[in-house]
């Protein structure tokens, strides 16, 4: 049987591994060359930087190194993948400074205070925009980096098309998860841009990060933003 190396092209002519870089050959079920994992592949958007990265067997993103969501067993959409490893965690740094100067409270905020710095009452408001702000981000990047792992269930998720940015709309996405005590909680993540998300549907299992002294704070691993 011959199959193409999905990572270097090479020709392999009855062989498990490539001849060339050694990497374990996909299966290629209709005796074509070209493994069927190739022909439907899934483009994955990496949560923590936006790279675009074609999975086959890749679990890190080729850009940022930040965990990449699971392709699924027939190649049609996302899994939950393996488990976040424990804390602390490392989180790539091109994440951390879009949570925090990428918010929309941090980004009004500091309209408000830039141009009106001459001002009294716009500062004001601005100063609490983006401190609120900071704080959103330090609560999701605390969770993310020193949460407890707890298996989720997304129990729903849709388009808002009560919000629109350069027309499109965000996917609002509602989960469920108990807690080492048996504790059910109840999360909803807003303006989640991710264009991995259309391939979610309820029911689809997920992992969640939460404080053990507070699983109100809590993200989904990896992040759905």
């Amino acid at each position: 049987m011959i199959v193409y190396c999905h990572k270097c092209g090479t020709k392999n002519t009855d062989r498990t591994t490539c001849s060339n870089c050694g990497t374990k050959l996909l299966t290629d079920i209709n005796n074509d060359g070209i493994p069927e994992i190739i022909q439907e592949i899934v483009q994955v958007e990496c949560p923590w930087c936006k790279t675009v990265n074609k999975v086959t067997t890749e679990t890190h993103c080729k850009s940022c190194g930040g965990p990449l969501p699971a392709v699924s067993h027939n190649n049609s959409g996302i899994d939950r993948g393996d488990p976040p490893l424990p804390p602390p965690r490392q989180l790539p740094k091109v994440y951390i400074k879009k949570l925090k100067y990428g918010n929309t409270l941090f980004k009004v905020g500091i309209i408000f205070i830039v141009p009106f710095i001459w001002s009294i009452l716009f500062p004001i408001v601005g100063f609490f925009l983006v401190r609120a702000g900071l704080r959103n981000a330090e609560r999701k990047i605390t969770a993310l980096k020193n949460g407890i792992k707890a298996e989720g269930l997304l129990t729903n998720i849709y388009k808002d098309t009560s919000e629109t940015v350069n027309g499109g709309h965000p996917w609002r996405l509602e989960y469920e998860f108990k807690t080492k005590s048996g504790t059910l909680i109840q999360s909803r993540k807003t303006g989640a841009w991710n264009n991995n998300n259309r391939y979610r549907k309820p029911g689809d299992k997920l992992w969640i990060v939460y404080l053990p002294e507070n699983p109100l704070i809590n993200a989904v691993w990896p992040p759905v933003d």
